[in-house]
């Protein structure tokens, strides 16, 4: 067995098994197995087959950065204790005559905190832009084809998924500030335009299976679902700062919600790496395929 193969079937592997621990909340381990996973397609993207050099070191330094956000990610996860299963306070809004609760805002060290977990976001965000970025050199710089159905079918995907992602937006902010919102979201907002860009772009550039479209279509929602998670929660925090508003203090117990919130992060963990990888994938082809039609 060649070993492009057997490194892809080892990242393929690795993903499998960080998307399962996704799915019973072990970040640690899903992490853990992300960085292996990045680590074998990165060997995969640097011997597999004939590509030019240019879309090769495109794609690599784009799996290099997803595989960086991810090791910062584990470091920030070591820094912090775990907090299942402990009692913490949350909002409740209090519409006219609420429980009689004396008015208490959140404690500064859990607002500081939740501030912090966006502010991580954010960096996080800023190594998706930058591998969003190199991917579409990677897509640039592959053979135009004409193709103009696929490519008018791929633009009209890009744009509903623009729609999408601005109607959800405005919704989660309530009546925070927008400019707040994507102010706090701005590396994930740019993210989502450019990998909708690539998706607009690939259709002329695919290869024979379309893999290049498919992946550039899940970059696009990866993007687009870390910016509706980014602005919802900067919409939350600003209320939970905000002691101008009416609000009372509730206890209530911090448990893992489970079921379809464990569901929701493994999908979301799946699409982090399939798209990336779909996109690599035919994008070698596609350079390939056109490198060995090209008369000698």
């Amino acid at each position: 067995m060649r070993p492009p193969l057997v490194l892809l079937l080892v990242s393929a592997a690795a993903a499998a098994f960080s998307v399962l621990a996704t799915l019973v909340s072990e970040s640690r381990a899903a992490l853990q197995s992300g960085l292996v996973a990045s680590a074998a397609f990165l060997g995969y993207v640097l011997l597999a087959g004939r590509a030019a050099p240019r879309v090769r070191s495109a794609l690599a330094t784009a799996v290099g950065l997803f595989a960086l956000v991810m090791a910062v990610q584990l470091g920030w996860l070591a820094e912090q204790p775990m907090r299942n299963g402990w009692m913490e306070p949350f909002y409740a809004p209090l519409d006219g005559g609420g429980p009689g609760l004396s008015m208490r805002p959140l404690p500064p060290g859990i607002l500081d905190h939740w501030r912090q977990l966006i502010d991580r976001e954010r960096i996080a965000g800023v190594g998706l832009l930058l591998g969003v970025l190199c991917l579409a050199v990677a897509v640039r710089a592959l053979p135009a084809r004409h193709r103009p159905k696929r490519t008018l079918l791929a633009r009209i995907v890009a744009a509903l998924l623009l729609v999408v992602v601005a109607v959800h937006v405005w919704d989660s902010v309530d009546d925070a500030p927008l400019s707040g919102a994507l102010g706090a979201g701005w590396p994930a907002l740019l993210a989502t335009l450019v990998a909708a860009g690539v998706l607009a772009l690939s259709a002329g550039r695919a290869d024979r299976r379309a893999l290049v479209p498919l992946g550039a279509l899940l970059v696009a929602v990866t993007a687009a679902v870390d910016l509706a998670h980014i602005t919802a929660g900067w919409s939350s925090w600003r209320t939970a700062a905000d002691h101008s508003r009416d609000a009372f203090l509730q206890i209530g117990t911090a448990v893992a919600a489970g079921g379809w919130a464990d569901v929701s992060e493994a999908v979301r963990a799946a699409l982090a790496f399939a798209g990336p990888a779909l996109l690599a994938i035919g994008a070698l082809h596609a350079s390939r395929d056109s490198d060995l039609t090209e008369p000698r």
